[in-house]
């Protein structure tokens, strides 16, 4: 943990230029301080840790917009901490409000269970899937991961990414336009769109 601010001052500096050195400089310096605030905000140990990575992530991609006169570079990471955190306990209550109660008739037969041609059916648009998601490249991946299995907005992906908004839907659009093509020739007859 950090005992001088001072010392992350140029830490930052040098991970605004590209040096993952420095990142992990800056991340052995005060992960600690980020864990307890996501700690402290979710009483989740490991969406805490989940909140950690994205927090450092977000540091790597957007320590060009870090301005000393605006905040120091701990005040500044635990911002981004508090930020991710309560933005993490919204997703998961929203996630909690979405889930089925369980019936009191347990016993009943089971219609939700796919019958095995479902199954199959699953297993081979998931394979088509992953093969189409190779694909794109890692960037894309993760917009299009961030969108459809995180379930963030455009404004969200931006905020995370700190790429600008209309960079995000551009590149959103690209990546689904290679996944929809590529998903058409695996499914010509099922009418992918």
């Amino acid at each position: 943990m950090a005992h001088d601010q001072a010392e992350l001052y140029p830490l930052l500096a040098q991970v605004q230029r590209g040096d993952q050195q420095a990142l992990g400089s800056f991340y052995d310096a005060t992960v600690g301080r980020v864990y307890a605030v996501a700690l402290k905000v979710t009483a989740n140990p490991a969406l805490a840790e989940e909140i950690v990575s994205d927090v450092y992530l977000q540091v790597w991609r957007a320590a060009g917009s870090y301005s000393a006169e605006r905040a120091t570079p701990l005040a500044w990471l635990l911002m981004m901490a508090h930020s991710r955190a309560i933005d993490a306990l919204r997703k998961e209550s929203a996630t909690t409000k979405q889930q089925v109660e369980l019936s009191d008739d347990f016993e009943a037969a089971d219609t939700a269970t796919p019958n095995p041609l479902e199954l199959t059916l699953t297993v081979e648009a998931d394979s088509a899937l992953q093969t189409a998601l190779q694909l794109l490249d890692a960037p894309q991946r993760q917009l299009i991961a961030l969108a459809f299995y995180r379930g963030l907005s455009h404004q969200e992906i931006a905020a995370h990414t700190g790429e600008p908004l209309g960079t995000i839907k551009t590149q959103l659009r690209r990546a689904q336009a290679i996944l929809r093509a590529a998903l058409a020739d695996s499914f010509p007859d099922r009418g992918v769109s």
